[in-house]
């Protein structure tokens, strides 16, 4: 199977994490009380981004070696692997600052490192930690809270920290509010990468995960049926279809089908929340979490928290909101 996780030529995974075994099945795993440093060595965080300047031979007979002014070259330390061709206006954020981050958090607020890693040869790092807090929608459905810290180096990502949310019963991540953005704190690389200020930006942003648990319990309390489901997975699948117009019949979309199978008893936690707001939006979490196409896990993975499966589950958060 191709990997979107770094695998380096050993075979050593740049990934580290607690507890049970990510969906891969690869990386170390790691002590719950393993120190900020031990976690970059065992997540392979620990080389650093090193630049150099854009050169080129010059065609027929101009063989001299020219520099492109303005332009640099990102390459890894280690590997000496090219990562992206940037502006010198453009400030990467090293795989150690990203779990240096944590450091005080971890130190006086009680979080807990969960998975942390690299993604795309080292062009996409992260790191994911319990913040502590912990609900129920309904009689043994848990939710529990965690911060997400995201960054590039190839001009995708800007670095983000975010609230996010996990069901613990199917391991589904959700977003933690919809209308309320100080879940949610980012930076662009034009500038350079401040974790005190972004620290002090998210400062009582955890109290976001009570107004996500409030509105998953107003989900849970609205029943949902058969030609309302249909309809919300209409207005979520259509959009995204790359067929349009007269031909396409929504209802013949796999996806479609597929979440709609998942709602009507094969999601995991079904019998916790019935045929609910919540257990609709759970059974799309699921889909885009665990079953949608791709191609590896990894990748899939990185769609549903950064990419095409975030922008769905959240459509699908404001779509059941709003009706």
């Amino acid at each position: 199977m191709a990997h979107e996780l770094t695998i380096r030529t050993d075979g050593f995974a740049e990934i580290a994490f607690v507890g049970e075994t990510p969906w891969h099945g690869l990386g170390q795993e790691i002590n719950p009380d393993a120190t900020i440093e031990e976690w970059q060595v065992q997540a392979g965080m620990d080389w650093t981004i090193e630049s150099a300047p854009v050169q080129f031979f010059g065609a027929g007979d101009d063989q001299n070696l020219h520099t492109f002014e303005g332009q640099r070259v990102l390459h890894r330390s280690d590997t000496k692997a090219a990562l992206s061709v940037v502006t010198n206006r453009y400030h990467p954020v090293q795989p150690k600052e990203v779990l240096e981050f944590f450091r005080s958090l971890v130190d006086t607020a009680g979080f807990k490192i969960q998975v942390a890693g690299t993604l795309m040869g080292g062009r996409r790092m992260w790191a994911i930690a319990q913040t502590g807090r912990y609900g129920e929608v309904t009689k043994d459905d848990g939710v529990g809270g965690f911060l997400l810290l995201s960054t590039s180096c190839d001009r995708t990502l800007a670095t983000t920290a975010r609230f996010t949310s996990v069901r613990v019963v199917c391991n589904n991540t959700l977003q933690m509010a919809m209308s309320d953005k100080s879940h949610v704190v980012s930076f662009t690389h034009l500038s350079k990468f401040d974790p005190e200020k972004m620290q002090t930006r998210l400062m009582g942003a955890v109290s976001s995960f009570g107004s996500f648990m409030e509105s998953a319990k107003v989900l849970q309390a609205q029943q949902l049926n058969a030609k309302a489901a249909e309809r919300f997975l209409s207005d979520l699948i259509t959009p995204m279809s790359q067929i349009q117009g007269e031909q396409f019949d929504v209802t013949k979309n796999k996806s479609y089908q597929k979440i709609l199978s998942l709602f009507d008893g094969q999601a995991k936690g079904f019998e916790l929340v019935g045929h609910t707001k919540w257990g609709m939006l759970n059974a799309v979490t699921e889909y885009f979490d665990h079953h949608a196409p791709a191609r590896s896990d990894d990748a899939r993975l990185d769609s549903a928290w950064f990419g095409r499966g975030d922008k769905a589950k959240n459509d699908a958060l404001g779509l059941l909101l709003a009706a």
